[in-house]
């Protein structure tokens, strides 16, 4: 459901509410709470310590701050109320991230089984995407779903970067399906027509970006000897050095352009200092942003978000939020190194590297519905999986 209303950032959007309403409500009924949890205690803590940090910014401790500055000499103003410029918008933000934190937690619980009934669900959302996605792309015009509170860019998503994304984080999820069947050169089809669907962008550099999570995908997923997933890892990075020398294309760096991403950068960096330790306030980047932008920047372009979602939450949560990330990164790494690499787990992981990386230049977490695939595939990450339910990995190399 949220891959087919879920795929707007704008706040306020009544789709999204209606995912988060039904994630909350759902979520617990998922799973057995008899069963016992699956991550390691530390990860326990990962989402309780994001919550206590949103819900810390909603509190009267505006005095932690002291003044904010003066009006004038000898005039200075008072601290703030709580540690966030806008009660609201940070209110909303722990909102968002409430459901997310319980699905987390449920997943804890789930099972190999668990989790391989669940992705068929995830690939009929992404089967409508791709489906919708290549209608929209040979119609050639703007066709966008009644029903929805937006208008879509290409699938069901606003944003057409957002549609990449799940394609991006459908390839892996994709190639791991048919090696469960011992069937891995099948899915050659069905990449190909997720590639061919990442041109609803109306982007060579998106669809070439998909072939490279191809690459990737298929060299840590299938079982293969080590000199092919070498050759395979080789010719991702070659691609990329070759998409480098054109990052204007890539990743729109546009001297002049309203959306030109270092300058967005470059403002939003240099808004970090002035909100630190404790950051603006989870949802505030559209109330910062403009005070440090130059005059030179402003034009008639909106900038609601920073395009780098690390750069965005550093303003917004300061070096509270820069731990979490860190430790968060740190435990994705620690579980691939000490939890069994199966297929599920590389699928899962391919996923969450290409969902990162694309953070770098976008922000593909604001919308519930990449958020909550992410939730799903960090749980298979870090959840231990039952020796007894891996009967779909395979385990033969292919030659």
């Amino acid at each position: 459901m949220a891959l087919l209303i879920g795929g707007s950032s704008v706040r306020g959007v009544a789709s999204n509410w209606v995912v988060q309403i039904v994630t909350l409500a759902l979520a617990p009924a998922l799973v057995d709470w008899r069963r016992p949890g699956g991550y390691w205690p530390v990860v326990n803590w990962l989402p309780i310590a994001i919550l206590v940090l949103l819900v810390a910014q909603l509190l009267p401790l505006g005095w932690l701050l002291g003044s904010v500055g003066t009006v004038e000499p000898g005039v200075s103003l008072p601290a703030p109320f709580a540690l966030t410029v806008d009660w609201w918008r940070s209110a909303e933000a722990l909102l968002f991230v409430l459901p997310l934190a319980m699905m987390f937690v449920v997943l804890g619980r789930f099972t190999v089984n668990d989790f391989n009934r669940l992705l068929p669900f995830l690939y009929l959302g992404l089967l409508f995407n791709v489906v919708f996605g290549l209608v929209q792309f040979a119609a050639r015009t703007g066709i966008s779903p009644g029903y929805l509170p937006y208008e879509t860019a290409a699938g069901f998503f606003a944003n057409q970067n957002h549609f990449a994304t799940l394609m991006f984080v459908g390839i892996p999820l994709v190639i791991y399906q048919f090696v469960a069947i011992k069937r891995p050169m099948l899915s050659l089809v069905a990449v190909a027509i997720i590639v061919l669907a990442s041109f609803a962008t109306r982007s060579l550099a998106g669809a070439v970006l998909s072939i490279g999570a191809a690459l990737v995908s298929y060299a840590l997923v299938v079982p293969l000897r080590m000199h092919w997933r070498i050759a395979l890892l080789c010719a991702a990075v070659a691609g990329a050095v070759v998409l480098s020398f054109n990052p204007g294309n890539v990743l729109e760096f546009r001297a002049g352009d309203p959306l030109d991403r270092l300058a967005i950068w470059r403002t939003t960096a240099s808004a970090i200092p002035a909100y630190l330790p404790f950051g603006s306030g989870a949802g505030s980047f559209e109330l910062v942003y403009p005070r440090f932008e130059a005059a030179a920047d402003v034009r008639y372009a909106f900038i609601n978000h920073a395009h780098n979602e690390y750069l965005e939450l550093l303003l917004e949560g300061g070096m509270p939020a820069a731990l979490l990330m860190a430790a968060g990164v740190l435990l994705i790494g620690w579980a691939m190194w000490y939890r069994p690499r199966t297929s599920l787990r590389w699928a899962a992981f391919c996923g969450l590297l290409f969902m990162l990386a694309h953070s770098f230049v976008d922000y593909p977490l604001r919308t519930p519905a990449l958020a909550l695939v992410f939730v799903v595939l960090s749980a298979i990450v870090f959840c231990h999986q039952s020796e007894q339910n891996t009967s779909a990995q395979p385990s033969r190399q292919l030659s």
